[in-house]
């Protein structure tokens, strides 16, 4: 015990007071008796101490020395030392990666991971606080500073392991950024050490604690699954799965890829300690478009022993073409076969509105519309008050001096020699993005706004020798890929987990239903197109309602750092790679004079009662 304010102890002083007080005797008073023999016995009984013995017995004025004892006591303020493995402000960076999923004899690492938090939670001083960041794809605070020790531990229960990649570094940065260069104040991170630069990390950052989640090392996984349709032999795919054994021993690994039902491929690799194996797999007239690779066996990490894919092709594009003839125009689209072509000759203004949501691309050929909000257009010589480009005049033979090489839409592409007889003179607003340039003009632009996608150029194509070059069906060709990118060329629709999957939908589309791999299904209101989708924390086959389109699209965990399971203690430098250890005991104080000025109150009120009683 310590006390703050020892010089209060000067009121123990008092306590002779009370004795000289208690001591004293009133003056005798004469009275007249009418013999001595009685009072002879009483005086010799008497002798000896007798003052001693009377104080002894004087039970109010021992209550009266108590309450000086115990008051002194108080203002002093005893404060008591006890034992604390945390001082200062601590942040907690707690690892909810995907190897945190790993089996261990009691559960997975998590859940020791769990219990480790809450020891450090229950361990703060009074005095402490403690900010919590929760380390996955990409660090979150998750509660900020607190001494609520009931708050802190709800926090610690409320999270849970992802199937996403880590970013510890991140995370770990971030809680430094909240700590003073004071020597109390420390990072405690709980992590498995399935993470690359972690050795870095610890040697750089002294205040860095590491608590080393190690339970769990067998692991075979399955790190690349991609397919793509055969360019040459229709309704042929081309699968390549690569598999990876994480064990330093060899193992026999069942591999097998089903479509729907239907095992197309089986095979038992061998695979020697951290061997790689890739195998190109042909799949033939999929009659399913999800296709899944299994290992068949029991190891520490199950949620790398399965992946997923989508075979799909480049989908037919429905076209709008609003001409009033163009024989170079006509005989380009016919070279595509997946374009679903419907050629008009006027716009019916009426039903403009239903027919930009039925077409995935509106061809404009010296035809203007009417103002639209989304949609998907290339404009030949025609105008939208929708767009801010403005017809002004007419030029004749515009010479051209530059183009964008760097645009998708001009890649691949030699103008300088393009003749052209007339072109329009606009005026152009912002948000448009000149490509082909002549002088004090532009002849192609571009233009992207919240779901509208335009292509527009300022001249007739009968009135140029473009048609006549080689250029031709090149820049029509990047014109559909860069307004059509999904439609028009083959995309991968899978994406590793955490990261985000751009949606492609229909241009009037508003909102959107998502199929989880749990079975849960979740609205999502569309800003833009491509809508961008970032909640892919789980590993699984993804469904994409819109109206009644359906699609799917994949999420897995291909990443190596994690599936790689064995902690190394050698790769832990200096620092503790046992849970708890480098922490050092502190004394930390709890102060007693609250219970002290309590039993003060107590006494007094027993001596009160005391001195009534024997009045």
């Amino acid at each position: 015990m310590q006390l703050l304010n020892p010089i209060w102890l000067l009121l123990l002083g008092l306590i002779p007071v009370l004795l000289i007080i208690h001591s004293l005797k009133p003056k005798p008073r004469e009275v007249d008796v009418t013999g001595l023999f009685l009072w002879k016995g009483v005086l010799k009984e008497a002798r000896g101490g007798s003052r001693i013995q009377s104080l002894l017995k004087n039970l109010p004025l021992l209550l009266q020395i108590l309450i000086v004892i115990l008051s002194s006591l108080a203002l002093a303020e005893p404060v008591w030392t006890r034992p604390t493995r945390i001082k200062g402000n601590a942040v907690l960076v707690l690892d909810s990666s995907a190897s945190m999923q790993t089996r261990t004899a009691k559960g997975i690492r998590f859940d020791k991971a769990k219990e480790e938090a809450l020891k450090l939670i229950s361990e703060l001083s009074d005095e402490s606080r403690m900010l919590i960041i929760e380390a996955g794809n990409r660090p979150e605070i998750r509660s900020p500073f607190s001494k609520d020790k009931k708050r802190l531990r709800e926090v610690i229960e409320n999270i849970q392991p992802s199937d996403v990649s880590g970013d510890l570094t991140s995370a770990v940065y971030l809680a430094f950024s909240f700590i003073d260069p004071a020597p109390e104040d420390k990072v405690y991170l709980i992590t498995d050490g399935a993470v690359t630069g972690l050795d870095s990390l610890l040697q750089k950052h002294r205040k860095l604690h590491p608590f080393i989640i190690s339970e769990g090392e067998k692991n075979v996984g399955i790190i690349n699954f991609q397919a793509r349709p055969d360019p040459e032999i229709p309704d042929v795919y081309q699968a390549l799965l690569e598999v990876k054994n994480f064990n330093l021993h060899p193992v026999l690994c069942p591999v097998q890829i089903t479509i729907g039902e239907e095992i197309v491929f089986k095979k038992t690799a061998g695979l020697r300690g951290l061997e790689k194996q890739r195998f190109l797999i042909p799949i033939l007239r999929p009659e399913s478009e999800i296709a899944k690779a299994s290992l068949v066996l029991q190891d520490d990490f199950p949620l790398d022993n399965q992946a997923y894919n989508i075979l799909r092709r480049p989908g037919e594009l429905s076209i709008l073409v609003v001409t009033p003839g163009n024989y170079f125009l006509k005989t380009l689209l016919e070279a595509y076969p997946q374009f679903r072509v419907h050629t008009v000759k006027e716009i019916n203004r009426s039903s403009w509105e239903e027919q930009v949501r039925s077409y995935d691309l509106i061809i404009l050929d010296g035809i203007s519309p009417p103002s639209t909000e989304r949609g998907n257009f290339l404009m030949i010589n025609a105008f939208s008050p929708s767009i801010p480009v403005t017809k002004t005049g007419v030029k004749d033979n515009p010479v051209i001096l530059d183009w964008d090489r760097r645009h998708p839409v001009m890649q691949n592409l030699d103008l300088g020699t393009l003749q052209i007889r007339t072109a329009s003179s606009v005026k152009t607003g912002t948000g448009i993005k000149p490509l082909l340039e002549a002088r004090n003009q532009g002849l192609i632009y571009v233009y992207e706004k919240e779901g509208l996608r335009a292509v527009l150029i300022n001249f007739d194509l009968r009135q140029s020798d473009l048609p006549l070059r080689v250029a031709f069906p090149v820049l029509m060709t990047n014109c559909f890929r860069w307004l059509q990118p999904h439609q028009f060329s083959f995309m991968p629709m899978q994406v590793k987990a955490g990261e985000t999957f751009p949606l492609y939908l229909r241009p009037a589309t508003q909102s959107v239903s998502i199929g989880l791999p749990s079975g849960k299904w979740v609205r999502q209101p569309v800003q833009s197109n491509p809508f961008p989708y970032s909640h892919t924390e789980k590993v699984g086959v993804y469904q994409v309602a819109e109206k009644e389109k359906r699609t799917h699209f994949a999420v897995n965990l291909f990443d190596e750092s994690e599936s790689n399971i064995r902690v190394d203690p050698s790769g832990l430098g200096k620092q503790p790679a046992l849970p708890g250890a480098g922490i050092e005991t502190v004394q930390t104080p709890v102060q007693t004079w609250f219970w002290v000025l309590l039993g003060v109150i107590i006494l007094l009120v027993l001596e009160s009662t005391v001195w009534l009683k024997r009045r």
